[in-house]
């Protein structure tokens, strides 16, 4: 049970991983009815304004993930302790808790949220974004 809740954690972990970077995102525009140089302008500050964010959304996240995986393990090792009298079923509720408590955290937020973030700061900017908000 221990070694499935492991890979399942580190499953999510290397998903999460695999984002494209911040630095990297360029929401959609038609270059028709852009300003080039305006855009590049207006990205680089919009990127800087998400980049703080994602900092702030990252920091709350792991404080939550903290938070989620403490009453995780806790609320897992009572269960386990009270369904057997074994130390392995506490052991096994607080592995299968922590996991849980990974599973409940938002990395929505701190994945999709910036880039949102600089599409309506772009939109905001008088740039007509084409694509969905956060997926350029």
């Amino acid at each position: 049970m221990l070694k499935k809740t492991m890979a399942v954690v580190l499953t999510a972990s290397f998903v999460a991983g695999c984002v494209q970077p911040l630095e990297e995102y360029r929401p959609v525009v038609d270059p028709g009815r852009t300003n080039a140089a305006k855009f590049e302008r207006d990205l680089t500050a919009c990127r800087s304004v998400a980049k703080q964010a994602e900092a702030d959304y990252t920091k709350r996240q792991q404080e939550q993930m903290g938070a989620n995986i403490m009453a995780g393990i806790l609320i897992g090792a009572i269960a386990g302790a009270a369904i057997g009298d074994s130390s392995n079923y506490a052991a096994a509720g607080a592995a299968y808790g922590a996991g849980a408590g990974v599973a409940a955290t938002d990395t929505e937020l701190a994945h999709g949220g910036p880039r949102r973030i600089i599409d309506r700061c772009m939109t905001e900017r008088g740039h007509k974004i084409l694509n969905d908000l956060g997926k350029g």
